[in-house]
């Protein structure tokens, strides 16, 4: 191949590379994430004629369909090697601005669920026998979401669909319950049990995680250190610590190393220069079925701070030992 040729397929790549969005999936799937294989037939899903849903935050939308009795023009993906040799359903998603959007696919059928940059399966950008959330740019053309059978299977499918402005909810910051974070360790039992799921993925974490959170404030002195155990729970947990709310909210810390039913441990230092408030997220990959199972033990103990040196009157000073 040329030269030019190379470096034109070269930048093409990047260039795709670049537009691919992030893509959170549940940990643990049931089907082997083959590599991709190129001798399966590839092409247009069938875009023409695909009805468009308007994707916008607040949206929470259920769509359904049945791909039996149709004919499959499709039976492979450049994101996955699986035989998707069964017809598919297409629908167009109208994404003006960004968003970050959840799909989770119902079906008995054995069918799966692809995401396309453009209406050819070779633009595959995303893959899950159930459900992603997935960061979508705002952008004139469609994406493009395929419903497909495995090794040929099909039948009646329901598709919800639920979008939501990037970053963590503003109501977060308001409603976060205090957690006390001292020298001597603090301990605050809870339950996840019908929370509602405000956070699904950020840069932190690997995997989605699908459960409702409970949330907590913690105030951390200049250099202190905060270390967050959680534990006695039945469910996959996971730990998240924020700066902030909204778009802008960075995620600082994440905890997600142990298996179901393990303790999660979540460290950090405040290292800003002053008293600076966190926002905890005790989260689950999955919602618990009930209280009991929602229920966990969140310990905190913080070190190392620096107390600023700040006059105060001598009756604020007497207040602090009574």
């Amino acid at each position: 191949m040329p030269r030019f040729a190379v470096l034109i397929a070269v930048l093409a790549a990047t260039a795709a590379a670049a537009q691919s969005p992030q893509v959170r999936t549940p940990r643990g799937a049931d089907r082997p994430d083959l590599p991709p294989a190129p001798t399966l037939r590839a092409g247009d899903p069938g875009c023409a004629g695909a009805p468009v849903l308007a994707v916008a935050p607040g949206l929470d939308t259920v769509v359904t369909g049945d791909t039996a009795g149709g004919v499959s023009a499709v039976d492979g993906y450049s994101c996955v090697g699986w035989t998707e040799s069964g017809p598919e359903s297409v629908l167009l998603l109208d994404v003006p601005g960004a968003a970050t959007v959840h799909l989770i696919l119902e079906a008995d059928a054995d069918l799966d669920l692809f995401l396309l940059s453009g209406c050819d399966s070779d633009l595959c950008v995303a893959h899950h026998t159930r459900e992603f959330v997935v960061e979508l740019a705002g952008r004139p053309e469609p994406w493009v979401v395929v419903v497909d059978g495995y090794l040929g299977a099909s039948g009646p499918w329901s598709l919800t669909v639920r979008a939501f402005a990037a970053g963590v909810p503003p109501e977060v910051c308001a409603t976060a319950a205090p957690l006390p974070c001292r020298t001597v360790a603090e301990e605050v039992e809870g339950s996840l049990y019908g929370l509602p799921n405000q956070l699904f993925a950020d840069d932190c974490a690997e995997y989605l995680e699908a459960g409702g959170e409970q949330w907590y404030a913690v105030s951390l002195a200049d250099s202190a250190l905060a270390t967050l155990t959680l534990g006695d729970q039945s469910f996959d947990a996971a730990l998240w610590l924020f700066d902030g709310c909204g778009e802008a909210a960075a995620c600082v810390a994440f905890a997600d190393d142990a298996v179901s039913g393990s303790q999660e441990v979540l460290s950090y230092r405040n290292l800003t220069g002053v008293r600076r408030t966190y926002y905890l997220a005790v989260d689950a990959a999955q919602p618990p079925p009930g209280e009991f199972d929602g229920y966990y033990l969140l310990r905190s103990v913080c070190s190392g701070g620096i107390v600023a040196n700040e006059p105060a009157a001598w009756g604020t000073i007497k207040s602090f030992y009574r």
